[in-house]
């Protein structure tokens, strides 16, 4: 009985086992993306033709058990009659909600260009948002912006919407002028 007893616990541990293993090792299948594509250009324009934005990186993989895509390398250009007004940059991102929203990791810099009414802005982050269609950018990560000639902000937590101009900061702000 004792003999049966040791047989039965010992199968149930393989059994384990085994099923681990095999869960280890689909899961290295579905590491591996669907597709991938090198010097991937994405461009995105209005009714009449002209150029909204567009999103560039050395390398895109798609995998389709998230339904996302890692980028390498990527640059988000916002364009505004014909004009650039915005980039962005980072070492890694990641389209993901079916295309509308882009995570910028890794590094994460928004450089706002220069304008008739303002000076170059930039803001770092490890982390930014983007949801092109709204013209909406956000983190909840410590953010800095130097803002052109002399003012520095810290913070944590960002809300920027393009269309309105304001930046909103959520937690935790300081602010550095130079006269």
């Amino acid at each position: 009985m004792v003999f049966l007893v040791i047989i039965s616990i010992i199968s149930f541990w393989l059994n384990n086992e085994v099923k681990k293993e095999l869960n280890i090792e689909e899961k290295k299948l579905t590491n591996n993306p669907d597709y991938f594509l090198k010097n991937f250009i994405s461009k995105q324009t209005d009714d009449l033709g002209n150029l909204n934005f567009s999103l560039e990186a050395i390398q895109m993989n798609y995998f389709s058990y998230s339904d996302e895509s890692i980028l390498k390398k990527p640059v988000f250009k916002k364009f505004e009659e014909k004009k650039k007004v915005l980039d962005l940059i980072s070492n890694k991102g990641v389209i993901y909600d079916n295309g509308e929203k882009i995570k910028m990791l890794d590094d994460a810099q928004m450089i706002r260009h220069e304008t008739k009414s303002k000076k170059v802005m930039k803001l770092l982050s490890n982390e930014i948002t983007i949801v092109p269609d709204k013209e909406i950018l956000s983190s909840d990560q410590k953010i800095k912006i130097i803002q052109e000639p002399n003012i520095e902000i810290d913070g944590v937590g960002f809300n920027y919407n393009k269309k309105t101009g304001i930046i909103k900061i959520y937690d935790s702000v300081r602010v550095h002028y130079d006269k």
